[in-house]
């Protein structure tokens, strides 16, 4: 089937930083408008940023979904996180940013193990990057879908309060009712738990 082609009818003109910190840049971002008007936005972002052009480009990391089955029921491995930024604790998949150099099946290898004591058996499939929070942050991350193995252990970072756990689907139902999660793990797990075929 063919995908209509479309127009794009904003610009991004200029941009300039705002204020910078230890893990964060604010932007005040210009466009021209649809009506070729200047519209003025700001956002947030980890990058330092040299050219206009750069804007939006880079992906920051990843995020691991993580299903296990050793001869018993399917489970899918969360994490509970304190999330600083919200100041409460949410229900996630395993994530973070990537080293220099380091590919997204190395990231998604080194955080599932530094943060649940989990290691990958087998990649299933790889998302193409997508934003975070498209009103706030210009931040890109690689859904990895996979199988692990091994035995859950603490996440030992001091600035980090992790727990890690495998869960049924009958669990995950529970949780969705009652329990914060991301936007992106509540999705993954609402559909996994209605059935949805979310790996070969």
């Amino acid at each position: 089937r063919n995908i209509k082609q479309v127009v794009n009818l904003m610009k991004l003109k200029n941009f300039r930083m705002t204020k910078s910190e230890n893990y964060l840049n604010n932007y005040e971002l210009t466009y021209i408008n649809k009506a070729g008007n200047d519209k003025v936005y700001e956002m947030v972002s980890r990058e330092k940023y040299k050219d206009v052009n750069d804007v939006g480009k880079k992906t920051a990391g990843v995020i691991i979904a993580a299903f296990t089955n050793d001869g018993e029921e399917e489970k899918i491995l969360l994490v509970r996180e304190f999330r600083m930024g919200v100041n409460e604790y949410v229900y996630a998949f395993p994530a973070g940013l990537s080293d220099a150099d380091e590919t997204v099946e190395q990231t998604a290898a080194r955080e599932l193990k530094e943060e649940t004591g989990m290691e990958i058996s087998e990649i299933t499939d790889v998302l193409r990057p997508a934003y975070s929070c498209t009103g706030i942050t210009d931040e890109k991350t690689v859904v990895v879908f996979c199988k692990s193995k091994g035995n859950i252990s603490e996440c030992t970072f001091e600035d980090e309060d992790i727990t890690a756990g495998l869960y049924t689907k009958e669990e995950v139902k529970t949780l969705l009712a009652e329990k914060t999660f991301s936007a992106r793990t509540q999705a993954v797990c609402y559909l996994w738990i209605k059935g949805g075929k979310l790996y070969d």
